[in-house]
């Protein structure tokens, strides 16, 4: 099991000219995320060169000279430049998890995933007479081929969509056409670009589910944008909550992009559906699932027990995949509410930071009656729209599909509202001995009207050593500050910034920039 490591380099909102930069030692590969349209000029002026571009995202990957970076973080049209740094996954007859969610009495109605596109974004999957893989692609440098040469991703796949045949083991929706998107490579490491560009091909080859058994520790707004648009484009995005918490279970240790609100982040449970030992907690564990000891697919036509909440996540993917099936007219976000409105709680009563909702169940139709076009609206699917275990549950379609355990009682959410958080420093880099002011900005998204008492939790992340987190709190004209001094103890290097600023009836607003102390 290896974590993550996104090291982000985020911009300032300073406007500037962009003069050249001739230098062409210490080129640095980056990630470029622009406002709006791509600014190739802006790239070619620093002496940069573009190296690849996106389908459905403002955003570019090439080199640049490291001492142009800071020169475009001032560029107006810049969102972000982050370090293409890289990445690697989570890891540690019937499988026991196939009962514990009951996915055999889905089976049984008929739900096997039939016609559900599923694209797994890991090692590749390798051929093994226990599955079908339906197309897939490499964003891997050193080959072009989507075969999987470390074992992870085929692991993941079968947990998906093994054969229901008369050996082996067998997955969730057994039917579901899974695409096999290989975006690291045999050390089970890759680079963040090649996550996104997974992302990216996911949107235009028009999946249903995104799979991402891999976590990061540290947040990306070029990730970020790239699971939020596959959202918005009605696509369930299912990740990792991560393998990296607490053995008490305290403290909220989910990682990215788990952590995103468009991303439905899952932890583990063992065979007595207790937490897995290992698995992240905090408030964003929307689900649980079987992730200790799963039996599945591996290289060399063999099978293999893993651990990990690699393992959990395929079980939630697969989950959906039925759950498309049973409701092919329903949107991404009513998928969404199903799922979490059929869980068997777990834990303590209601939403926890252990099981997030519950452990996930697989529907059951009731009847072999053709299934009719859901009767309800179809709701917006922006990631705007709040999700929590408030939310009132769909109206069924005809047949009607009906969980194993009850459901909770369940209410329809109040509507809020979105707000934008502005982080700055009065310079981007700073002598050692000197006082680093951070101001922080909050406003009203559409009023753009300040807000006066929103808690801002700021982040500082050291380029060693642990983060300080303090709390602020906004005056009358929605602003608070921060002082950070520095002295010859002080460890050189980039920091990073990033606040998480809450206030009543309002979504959770983000924001990151780094600095350098010299």
């Amino acid at each position: 099991m290896k974590k993550l490591l996104f090291f982000l380099i985020l911009t300032s909102l300073l406007i500037s000219m962009s003069p050249p930069v001739h230098a062409d030692i210490n080129k640095e590969n980056v990630i470029i995320v622009f406002k709006d349209e791509i600014d190739q000029k802006a790239i070619e002026n620093v002496n940069g060169e573009i190296q690849d571009e996106f389908n459905n995202l403002p955003v570019v990957t090439g080199e640049i000279p490291e001492a142009a970076i800071e020169i475009l973080e001032r560029d107006k049209d810049v969102l972000a430049i982050e370090i293409d740094q890289r990445v690697s996954i989570t890891a540690q007859n019937p499988d026991w998890g196939i009962n514990t969610i009951e996915a055999p009495a889905a089976w049984n109605s008929q739900l096997t995933g039939k016609g559900v596109k599923i694209a797994v974004l890991d090692t590749g999957i390798s051929p093994h007479e226990d599955l079908i893989v339906s197309g897939g692609i490499s964003f891997t440098s050193y080959t072009k081929s989507y075969t999987d040469d470390n074992g992870h991703g085929t692991h993941v796949a079968g947990i998906i969509g093994a054969e229901r045949n008369a050996f082996g083991t067998v997955g969730v929706a057994p039917d579901a056409d899974v695409y096999a998107v290989k975006v690291l490579d045999k050390s089970g490491s890759g680079y963040l670009s090649d996550i996104i560009r997974g992302i990216d091909w996911a949107i235009s080859n028009k999946m249903d589910i995104i799979n991402l058994s891999l976590t990061a520790t540290a947040d990306s707004v070029a990730l970020h944008q790239a699971v939020d648009n596959a959202y918005n484009q009605g696509i369930l995005v299912v990740a990792a909550a991560g393998n990296h918490g607490n053995g008490d279970g305290t403290g909220d240790t989910v990682e990215y992009p788990a952590r995103y609100e468009s991303v439905i982040a899952v932890s583990a449970t063992d065979y007595l559906n207790q937490r897995g030992s290992f698995s992240a907690t905090g408030n964003s564990v929307e689900v649980s699932a079987p992730g200790v000891k799963i039996l599945s697919t591996y290289l060399n036509n063999s099978y293999v027990s893993m651990s990990g909440t690699s393992m959990a996540t395929p079980y939630v993917a697969g989950t959906l995949a039925l759950m498309k099936q049973a409701y092919p007219t329903y949107t991404n976000i009513q998928l969404r509410k199903n799922l979490v409105g059929s869980t068997q709680d777990l834990g303590v009563a209601g939403k926890d930071a252990y099981f997030g909702y519950g452990l996930v169940k697989a529907p059951v139709i009731v009847n072999s009656v053709q299934q009719e076009k859901a009767t309800e609206t179809p709701v917006n699917t922006e990631v705007k729209t709040p999700i929590n275990n408030t939310h009132q549950p769909a109206k069924q379609p005809t047949p009607q599909v009906i969980n194993t355990v009850p459901k909770k009682q369940e209410v329809k959410p109040p509507i809020k509202k979105n707000m934008v958080t502005t982080l700055s420093t009065t310079a981007s880099s700073y002598k050692v001995g000197k006082t680093v002011v951070v101001s922080v900005k909050v406003v009203d998204k559409g009023t753009r009207k300040a807000l006066a008492n929103s808690a801002v939790k700021l982040t500082i992340t050291p380029p060693k050593g642990k983060a300080k987190v303090v709390t602020l709190k906004t005056n009358s004209k929605g602003q608070a500050s921060y002082k950070m001094a520095t002295n010859k103890y002080t460890t050189k290097g980039n920091y990073k910034l990033t606040t998480a600023t809450s206030i009543a009836n309002y979504n959770t607003a983000y924001s990151s920039k780094s600095i350098r102390i010299k």
